[in-house]
């Protein structure tokens, strides 16, 4: 096999594809990435059994081939190389791969491609989605899905398919975020929803990063993210996800209007004084401002006050200061909404001016020492 890239193009494969294979992966050859040619199309392709890569790269094909070489080092060769010259990529005896750019020439040892893992096909309807469109929901919902393994469920996006629009909740019973976008046929067929491991979420959003339109397939349990270029596919979660609505308050008793910055800055230095142990900051919100603060005896404590655009109600209610934070961030207008029904239950936090997007917290019991 001999091919010729330009540097840029080859990199930015290799720096999407380095997210898979770079994992620990038992399998030798799962730390690589496949590099094959085809009539006209070069494809690179990285996997770890459960997510899979494929992207076409642009190049000149002298010969067809294929071969896998260490997607870490084969990426940090490329990442030096000068932008300004072509990359020549070649295979010698015994399945060494030969890199030429310019005067320098690096020789690294491969894998056959024979040993590498076929990416499985997904076949059904497919449904596109918007690529700006699918990095915002998943960019608004991610940060609040579970890391545990517990509740394997929560490990990940639920796509939930209604009449009127598609929902993405992440949650991980502290915290819910929830977007949601134009309605889109379920390309399940029968099924109403599904759910997205957070580890291929994350590869999503690499990988499609400056995707016009993406197309989703579903088959049994196997999804396929494409852009025509790029093609990602991903074993689902197995599970139920919980109903997440019945914990969404229908009304609130009370809610105030604020900065989004303030708000969000004032949260971060008064959480510098919160006991380490559970974080806690105490609000108090009333019809002319909100008080943040924070009481740690071993520490000391903080307060500041902002005012409020408006406000209904009055109460006063605990958060863990991190996870505070995090919600408020994922606002993106300038004024945000806190909706509040008593100290205990759920609040929700949304964005002014549209209703395209709710983030949930659930409060924490404030001692009454404490702040």
């Amino acid at each position: 096999m001999e091919l010729t890239f330009e540097r840029d193009d080859l990199l930015y494969a290799l720096q999407v594809l380095q997210g898979v294979a770079s994992g620990r992966n038992t399998l030798p050859i799962l730390s690589n990435v496949l590099i094959h040619a085809e009539g006209d199309t070069i494809e690179c392709i990285a996997t770890d059994l459960e997510i899979g890569i494929r992207m076409k790269v642009e190049g000149a094909i002298t010969e067809g081939g294929g071969i896998t070489v260490s997607a870490k080092k084969l990426g940090d060769i490329v990442k030096e190389l000068p932008s300004d010259k072509p990359v020549n990529l070649a295979t010698t005896a015994n399945d060494r791969v030969e890199i030429t750019c310019g005067d320098g020439v690096y020789k690294i040892i491969g894998m056959s491609d024979e040993e590498f893992p076929q990416l499985p096909s997904v076949e059904g309807n497919a449904i596109g989605i918007g690529g700006e469109t699918l990095r915002d929901v998943l960019q608004k919902t991610e940060f609040a899905a579970s890391t545990e393994e517990v509740r394997y469920f929560l490990n990940g996006l639920y796509f939930n398919f209604l009449e009127d629009k598609t929902e993405i909740v992440a949650t991980d019973g502290k915290r819910l975020a929830l977007a949601h976008c134009e309605p889109l046929n379920s390309p399940a067929g029968e099924a109403s929803g599904f759910i997205v491991p957070l580890k291929a979420v994350r590869e999503i959003e690499r990988t499609f990063a400056e995707s016009g339109e993406v197309n989703i397939s579903v088959f049994e349990n196997q999804i396929l993210f494409t852009d025509g270029n790029a093609t990602l596919t991903t074993r689902l979660v197995d599970g139920e996800y919980p109903n997440y609505q019945k914990i969404i308050p229908e009304a609130s008793e009370g809610n105030a209007v604020v900065s989004k910055e303030q708000i969000l800055r004032a949260t971060r230095r008064v959480s510098v004084l919160s006991n380490p142990k559970n974080y806690s900051i105490c609000l108090e919100i009333d019809t002319e401002q909100v008080r943040v603060s924070a009481k740690t005896p071993e520490l000391g404590e903080a307060y500041e006050t902002l005012p409020v655009e408006s406000s209904t109600g009055t109460v006063r209610i605990g958060f863990d200061a991190r996870l505070l934070a995090e919600a408020l961030a994922h606002i993106e207008t300038e004024n945000l909404s806190i909706e509040f029904s008593g100290e205990l239950n759920p609040v929700l936090i949304k964005p002014v001016g549209t209703d395209d997007y709710i983030s949930l917290i659930m409060p924490m019991r404030l001692e009454p020492s404490s702040v």
